[in-house]
């Protein structure tokens, strides 16, 4: 059996965390059981600002600010059925030619929960999503996990996972 670094033991061990079921309330699928969560680790709280600074940033089309906040080479997107490979891969060729594309863009989370073991985060979470696209319009709901490494005294996503749908009439409003 191969011996891991203690990082990848961390990370390990926060993938092995996410997939242990949870003691949730029955009524989960209620929005408002599923609006209060209890009081998060001052850690936990600067993961939750840091993934709001990052949709903040993608909102605004801010790639300096993107680059503080993704790991470098480290960085891997799943979205859908695709990947992206380290922050490069994931700018250049996907998330900067969309940005370009969206026009009125919002991009919010919303009902992000984030749990914190020594330097590794994993966070849950909701997001709304719309765009004009040329004569297209975007409005989706969608849910997404990252994982994120405490880097001296920043934190810095090293993975998301997206999925998303078209927007539903019960669906809630753009936050």
């Amino acid at each position: 059996m191969p011996v891991l670094a203690p990082k990848h033991c961390l990370l390990a061990c926060a993938l092995l965390a996410l997939a242990m079921p949870t003691a949730a309330p029955a009524q989960a699928h209620d929005h408002a059981a599923m609006t209060a969560s209890a009081p998060q680790s001052a850690d936990a709280q600067r993961v939750v600002r840091t993934m709001q600074a990052l949709f903040a940033a993608a909102e605004r089309n801010d790639m300096a600010a993107l680059d503080t906040l993704y790991a470098g080479d480290s960085l891997l997107v799943i979205e859908g059925a695709g990947i992206n490979r380290g922050w490069k891969d994931y700018r250049d060729n996907h998330l900067g030619p969309e940005l370009k594309e969206f026009k009125n863009f919002k991009y919010r989370p919303f009902e992000i929960e984030a749990r914190v073991v020594g330097d590794v985060a994993w966070v849950t979470y909701r997001y709304a999503i719309s765009a004009d696209m040329g004569e297209r319009k975007l409005d989706s709901v969608g849910r997404g996990t990252a994982i994120l490494e405490r880097r001296g005294a920043k934190w810095v996503v090293r993975l998301t996972q997206t999925g998303s749908r078209a927007r539903r009439p019960n669906d809630p409003p753009m936050p």
